[in-house]
């Protein structure tokens, strides 16, 4: 089984849409995103494996253009299901092509650790970009990639099917190297909270003292899950 038959039989497979499957963790990551990548009214978005589609939503939600786009044609429509007004294309995120398109920001959130190739599918997104357009990623960090059977094909295979372990200067390098210059880099998340159970502890803190203490547990150390990066697109 190919890389997208196993993303469409993922999406048939699992529901990731109730909203009791969203945990405290994910939601204040989603926090950290909408925090670190402000969207503004108009401008032109391209969610790249939108997934649930929340950040699409989220861009339409404050009247950005907003294009969405994954290898689960049941994600897509129930995200036009919700928002008529997001643009969904049922397509690989290595080879997008979208002739006299082109975007102010792209977004691949949790996407690069899933590609076979990285690299590729990053040049193929700066085709897209407008020149000083930006384009924000966000990857696990430092991940320790475990192996277990896949369920659709009974064979070895990552969990959840992360190819690739990321650190800030390999993602760094692989920006710059196709073109981009890397405007800012940020851990979030730090495993500390998670460990202490605080995610669901605290749910209801308000999201500037989740970030303080978030900020406050990486204080000497740098065990956080996940890595953002924003970086603008250079002149062609």
């Amino acid at each position: 089984m190919d890389y997208i038959q196993h993303y469409h039989n993922d999406a048939l497979e699992f529901d990731y849409w109730g909203k009791d499957l969203i945990t405290p963790a994910e939601i204040r990551r989603n926090q950290f995103i909408q925090h670190l990548c402000p969207i503004k009214k108009g401008q032109k978005v391209l969610d790249i494996g939108s997934g649930r589609g929340w950040f699409s939503l989220h861009c339409a939600n404050m009247e950005a253009e907003v294009t969405a786009i994954d290898l689960s044609e049941e994600n897509l429509n129930r995200i036009k299901n919700i928002d008529p007004r997001i643009k969904t294309i049922y397509g690989d995120a290595c080879s997008i092509n979208l002739p006299g398109k082109s975007f102010d920001l792209i977004v691949a959130l949790e996407v690069l650790e899933h590609l076979v190739d990285p690299a590729l599918a990053i040049d193929n997104w700066k085709k897209m970009l407008k020149t000083g357009g930006i384009l924000f990623v966000t990857v696990p960090y430092k991940e320790v990639i475990r192996y277990s059977l896949c369920i659709h094909c009974n064979r070895k295979t990552p969990m959840n099917a992360h190819l690739h372990s990321w650190d800030a200067p390999k993602l760094a390098s692989i920006l710059e190297n196709n073109g981009f210059y890397i405007l800012r880099a940020t851990l979030f998340a730090h495993k500390l909270l998670s460990a202490l159970g605080l995610d669901k502890k605290l749910q209801k803190v308000p999201f500037r003292v989740w970030n303080f203490l978030d900020k406050l547990c990486g204080i000497g150390n740098d065990k956080y899950s996940y890595l953002a990066v924003k970086a603008i697109r250079q002149n062609r």
